[in-house]
């Protein structure tokens, strides 16, 4: 379970390609093997602690419904380690389940408009909780299958989404509690 406060961004610095991807991150944080940790949202297993960082390994089902099959050699990434019994929820609670890829359609400063599925529109409610790259945000508004967020200067210096621009994709996790009032 994670809150979607980023506490690191990393960088990558090795993808292997294959049936299973394996993918090594520059990072300062403290893993061990075992640990699960959420990259960009997505949350994976730590399978190699290296000085300084860590490997993980993304099965095909994953790269399917996630950004990552366009994540290359120095892309950086958002971090945030799992939480422990007792961590301060600071953000909203996630589980590092990708429901989505989503495309911004539009930027406007610090404001993002971005389009999702019309199956996934159902769980966008305004003033309501979304994981965007695994970053904990409030939706602005929200028109039909289109919504908006607007952070703050400090998310976008200290996450990646500061570097996201129209047409680009992102990984989106609707909130739990908006999926568990809003059934299939």
């Amino acid at each position: 379970m994670f809150t979607g406060i980023i506490e690191e961004v990393g960088t990558i610095k090795q993808l292997t390609r294959g049936t299973v991807q394996k993918i090594t991150i520059a990072s300062n944080l403290k893993n061990v093997k075992g640990d699960s940790i959420a990259i960009q949202g997505i949350c994976l297993t730590v399978t190699h602690v290296i000085a300084p960082g860590f490997s993980v390994e993304a099965v095909r089902q994953t790269e399917r419904i996630t950004t990552l099959n366009d994540w290359r050699k120095d892309k950086k990434v958002n971090l945030e380690r799992a939480l422990k019994l007792g961590d301060r929820l600071g953000g909203h609670i996630m589980l590092g389940h990708v429901d989505e890829v989503a495309k911004c359609i539009r930027r406007v400063g610090t404001t993002f408009h971005f389009q999702v599925s019309t199956a996934g529109a159902r769980y966008l409610v305004p003033k309501g909780s979304i994981g965007i790259d695994g970053v904990s945000l409030t939706i602005g508004a929200v028109m039909q299958t289109i919504f908006t967020v607007t952070i703050i200067p400090f998310t976008a210096d200290h996450t990646t989404l500061g570097a996201v621009r129209s047409n680009s994709f992102v990984n989106v996790e609707f909130d739990y509690l908006a999926k568990f009032m809003r059934p299939q």
